[in-house]
Parts: structure tokens; C-alpha cells; sequence
């Protein structure tokens, strides 16, 4: 004998009105649980489902409900069921139907005889399903509590409260499995009781001709009797423009619209002007791009399609913007930012930042669920003194992300050295630097092949053991490197003739290590003409000269020999080469300049005058 699952569902809070058009026709109800943190309605194409009905369609007491589902990688299905008044219950895996695991393909739900989903219920109602495919098989709902007398298991009330401690334990229960992938759809319908869906058009002025999802048509006022959902709205009359829309009417809902049509006026004009933030969205009109940031357009008088979209943020959709003829129309439009929420599950807890800001820990019990986050790129980084920090670029989706962590154990290394700071190097890898005697750093537990270094100094390598929440210390004598000094010129040769192209050349000096140097220029006669002293860094430094003597006097044509000597530590050493003065190459680089700025400017004030 046949079993029948009475399904009645949804979570919901009613909401009506006429909206705006949509890409997508979610239903408000729909939204608010996005909205409430409790839904992903983000499709994905791993991962699609579809009804023996239309999406948003209703059912009758007694028809029955089957779902088919596609699948593009290998996985564990679960079906979840989140009734607006009673629990949320499990309907696959069930009694009848143990066996939840697909290799990617299409399959019906229920694909045995043995049982049927039947719609029923005394109130009338939107319904909802959620789907969930994963990798690995979820404790929480692998093996349901569940018997012939009850073949589904009930998890927790609807109720908004219940259900969101319902879903923290589902996430949970997903987090904790490593290297898991999952994904989620959902699909809605209409559980209709035996009420009456109404809507109820008139327009001003009354006698337009109304036409109802191209189907339906009559002279308002008009009531007609609607399935819940939206619908599309024409209105025309002689005389008026035609406005078209839609409308969201919900179950057992009595809805009234009421049109105002505007006048065909030949030939008449309005401005729209729009305000836009963030100032580089882009501006739709009419399906129309009419550009970035704020517009001020001149249009025909009646209504006009708004549209407004940037990455990383919720478009905005207007098909009814009223433009009056010789008035102005001013739309205010303020995007706002798509965002996610983010499930970390970590061993052991952690403190959780966001691009450098607190964000929260994951507590003692290891698990925490952040909201709001702007969805896109951000750092994430995770710690907790006495483990290894961990550090990720995450992409973060609009909905649900699920993280989990799971930190080293660390012990702590202190250099007790003649030098600071001390850059350390674990295995090969750079670890961070450590800056003074009573400051550490945290390394893996174990052994590892450390690296002690700085800049001027030879590197001091060491095998040490590090136990967990235990101080390794070691002393350290650095030695210095050798002395060495390299010294080039550039550009060579140069030419220092007042045509701004190449007038001076750089004397580019290298050290291994800090000193003081002294740069000398010799003429041909072996007769210091110009010399430059300065402090030097370790690493590349530079000096630049114009071609002139001590004196200020230009040195005429010719080889000049550049010496550089560095003095570091007790140490001295010398570096030297040649570089070359030729003034004969003259560019007119200097004119040619000068002579665009004019011209530029010029045409600025022409341009400003027009």
C-alpha cells in the first residue's frame, strides 16, 4: 500500500504590492528568508531541480508532487522540507527510500512506487524545498529517525527562531567534514486550500482595455481570478499611453491595482535625472545605456524602464518612472552591496579577522557564523596564540559560505643575538622576523631547518626541536659579509647641452653592507673635478651629476674616469669606471615641448570659450 507525505510548508511572511520588473521572479517570500540569512537563492549548475509543475505553480489537496533532479558530480542528495506552520522535516533520504547516493545524471523524486508526495493541508499557502548535494554524506541527516509509521523525519519547528538553530546545526554538521564540496537549489509552489486569488485592476480614467498575462482581457475596473504569483499587466485606451507591468499577488490574496494613464501629448518633453551611488553604476533607460554615474536626459513625456547595475551589488529596477511634460523627474538610486555569510568551523577555536578588522571567534564550542560581509575578495586570517597563524585570499559568494580551520600546534622561537632584526626562515620558508631579545616567533611543532639572517650579515643555519607551548632559545653571533662595491653610470655617455633629454647621468653605487662613501671625478689629467660624500645603505644607491665642475663651469667633451670608495666597519674598498660627456647631440626635445604646452593651452581656452 501506497504511503502519502502531506506536505505543507513554508516559512513566509506575506508580502504584496506591485513590483518592479525582475530578472528573476522570486517571490517576496522567497526574499525575506535570503534576507533573514536562512536561504541561498544563488543557482549554481552543479545542482538543478524542477517540479512536475512549473516553478510557483499551485496545488490542490490531494494532487501529487514529484521533484527531478539533475546532477553534475557525484554526491549524497537531501531533500528538506520547511513548512510555514508545523517542522521542518526530511523527505529524502527516507523509510522507503534509504539509498541517497547519485552518480551525475537526472533522476525522479520518489523513483519507487512505494510512496508519493501528496499535497494537503487546510491552509492555503507558499511551499518551499530545499535540496542539498554533497561530496561526503552529512551525519545530521544521513541516517534519519524514521519507521513505517513515520517515514519522514521531522528536524525542528518552522518557527524563525527554531529553524535558524536548525540550520547552524546543519551547517555545522557540514563544516566539520574536511575537503567537502556541496551545493543547494530549492523550488517553491502554491498549496491552495480551497481559497479564491483575485486581482482586481482599474486605471485612471476608468474604460481601459486590460489584458492578463496575454491571456485574460476586459475593460476596467476588472477582477479576475489569479493563481498566486506574479503577473503581467497591459493597460491601453485611446487617447493614453500604454503602460505595462507586473504585479505579485499572493495565495488567497485579494488584490487591487489602481493605474493612473498618462495623456499621448505629440512631441512633449520631460527630463529624468537620475542620481546613482556608487557614481560609477551604470544607467539604463528603456534598455538603453545611457551611461555612468549621475544623467540628466531629456525624454518623452510617460513612463520610462530605469535600470541600474554594477558588479558586487543588487541591480535596481524601475518600469514605471513617470516623466511630466516641461517637469522634471528626479530618481534617487542607492545600490545596495551584495554580501555573504560566512560558517567557520575550526579545531582549535580561533580568532577570526576580515581584511585586518575583528571579525569574531569560533568560541569553545569551534563554531561561528558571520553575516553581512561584502561579497568579493577579502583576507581572511585566523589565530591563536600558542598555534601557527593561517592566512587566505578568500572569494567570498553572495549566501552561505562554509569554512573549516585547522591550525598547527606551535611552539615559540627567541634569538638572543648580536644584531636585530633577525629574519627567520622555517624549512626554507620565510616565517617572519624577530626585532628584539624578548620577542619570539611561533613555529610548527617538531623539528625544522632554521635560517638566521640579516642584510649585511652571512646567514647562521640550525637544526631545532620545538614542543608545543614550550620556548626554544638560542644565542646567535652573526658575521658580517664581506666588504663589496660595484659602481655604473647611467645614461653613458650623456649629454648635458639644455635639451632636457639626458642633461645628467646617475652614478648607481652597490654595498653589501653600510658604509660611507665618497664618489670623486677625474678629467683626463688625472685631476679631481667634482667628488659627492654621503651615508650609504646597504643594497643600491644612487648620485646623480649634471656635467658641471665643483665650480658650477660644464666640463667640455671627453672620457672621465668615476671612482667610488666605501669605508664600512674599519674596512675600505674602491670601485671605479669611465663615463662620457657629448653635448654635440642636440634633440629639441625642449621646444618641441614647450611648443605643445602652448598649443594645448590655447586650445583649452578655445574650447572653454565655445
Amino acid at each position: 500500500m501506497k504511503r502519502a507525505f502531506f506536505i505543507v510548508l513554508i516559512f513566509a511572511v506575506m508580502i504584496g504590492g506591485i513590483m518592479m520588473a525582475e530578472q528573476q521572479k522570486i517571490p517576496p517570500e522567497v526574499e525575506a528568508l535570503a534576507a533573514a540569512k536562512l536561504i541561498t537563492i544563488e543557482p549554481n549548475n552543479i545542482l538543478t531541480v524542477s517540479m512536475n509543475k512549473s516553478m510557483g505553480s499551485e496545488y490542490r489537496n490531494g494532487e501529487k508532487i514529484s521533484f527531478t533532479v539533475k546532477i553534475a558530480k557525484a554526491g549524497y542528495l537531501y531533500i528538506i522540507d520547511m513548512p510555514q506552520y508545523g517542522t521542518v522535516t526530511q523527505i529524502f533520504p527516507n523509510y522507503y527510500q534509504k539509498k541517497n547516493f547519485f552518480n551525475p545524471g537526472t533522476y525522479k523524486i520518489p523513483s519507487i512506487s512505494d510512496y508519493n508526495f501528496t499535497a494537503s493541508g487546510t491552509r492555503s499557502g507558499i511551499e518551499f524545498v530545499q535540496f542539498i548535494l554533497s561530496s561526503k554524506p552529512l551525519d545530521i541527516l544521513q541516517q534519519p529517525k524514521v519507521s513505517k509509521d513515520n517515514p519522514f523525519q521531522s528536524l525542528s519547528s518552522s518557527q524563525k527562531e527554531s529553524f535558524t538553530k536548525f540550520k547552524e546545526s546543519l551547517v555545522k554538521s557540514i563544516v566539520v567534514i574536511p575537503d567537502t564540496d556541496r551545493w543547494t537549489a530549492w523550488t517553491y509552489f502554491y498549496l491552495n486550500a480551497g481559497v479564491k486569488t483575485t486581482l482586481n485592476v482599474q486605471s485612471v480614467p476608468l474604460g481601459a482595455k486590460v489584458i492578463i498575462d496575454n491571456t485574460y482581457s476586459s475593460i476596467t475596473p476588472a477582477v479576475f481570478q489569479v493563481s498566486a504569483g506574479y503577473h503581467d499587466i497591459t493597460l491601453s485606451m485611446n487617447g493614453y499611453q500604454t503602460w505595462k507591468g507586473n504585479v505579485f499577488v499572493g495565495i488567497g490574496e485579494n488584490k487591487s491595482v489602481n493605474i493612473p494613464l498618462v495623456p499621448i501629448q505629440q512631441n512633449m518633453t520631460g527630463v529624468l535625472s537620475i542620481d546613482v551611488m556608487p557614481s560609477n553604476a551604470n544607467v539604463y533607460v528603456d534598455n538603453q545605456f545611457v551611461g555612468s554615474g549621475d544623467q540628466t536626459l531629456t525624454v518623452s513625456t510617460g513612463y520610462h524602464f530605469v535600470s541600474v547595475s554594477l558588479s558586487g551589488y543588487e541591480s535596481y529596477y524601475n518600469d514605471s518612472v513617470l516623466v511630466n511634460a516641461n517637469q522634471t523627474t528626479y530618481l534617487n538610486v542607492n545600490l545596495v552591496p551584495l554580501t555573504g555569510n560566512l560558517y567557520v568551523y575550526s579545531q582549535p577555536y580561533v580568532q577570526i579577522y576580515i581584511d585586518g578588522t575583528y571579525a569574531g571567534g569560533t568560541g569553545y564550542s569551534g563554531y561561528t557564523y558571520i553575516t553581512g560581509i561584502p561579497a568579493g575578495y577579502h583576507v581572511l586570517t585566523f589565530s591563536k596564540e600558542w598555534y601557527i597563524q593561517q592566512k587566505m585570499n578568500y572569494n567570498l559568494n553572495p549566501g552561505d559560505n562554509y569554512l573549516s580551520v585547522n591550525l598547527s600546534q606551535a611552539g615559540m622561537l627567541k634569538v638572543d643575538s648580536n644584531v636585530y632584526p633577525v629574519k627567520i626562515k622555517i624549512d626554507g620558508q620565510d616565517y617572519g622576523q624577530i626585532d628584539k631579545t624578548d620577542k619570539g616567533l611561533f613555529v610548527p611543532v617538531g623539528s625544522h631547518d632554521v635560517e638566521f639572517s640579516n642584510p649585511q650579515y652571512l646567514t647562521y643555519k640550525a637544526n631545532l626541536n620545538f614542543a608545543f607551548q614550550k620556548v626554544t632559545e638560542i644565542p646567535i653571533s652573526l658575521e658580517l659579509k664581506p666588504l663589496e662595491i660595484s659602481l655604473n653610470a647611467s645614461p653613458n655617455p650623456f649629454s648635458p647641452n639644455g635639451d632636457w633629454f639626458e642633461d645628467t647621468t646617475n652614478f648607481y653605487v652597490t654595498l653589501s653592507r653600510v658604509g660611507y662613501v665618497q664618489i670623486t671625478i677625474y678629467a683626463s689629467n688625472d685631476v679631481a673635478v667634482w667628488y659627492r660624500n654621503y651615508n650609504a645603505p646597504y643594497g643600491r644607491s644612487s648620485v646623480t651629476w649634471d656635467g658641471n665642475a665643483l665650480n658650477g663651469n660644464p666640463m667640455p667633451n671627453g672620457v672621465y674616469r668615476v671612482s667610488a670608495t666605501v669605508q664600512s666597519y674599519g674596512q675600505t674598498m674602491s670601485a671605479q669606471t669611465n663615463v662620457v660627456i657629448d653635448r654635440s647631440h642636440y634633440t629639441y626635445l625642449k621646444e618641441i615641448t614647450i611648443i605643445g604646452g602652448i598649443l594645448l593651452l590655447v586650445g583649452l581656452v578655445l574650447l572653454i570659450l565655445q
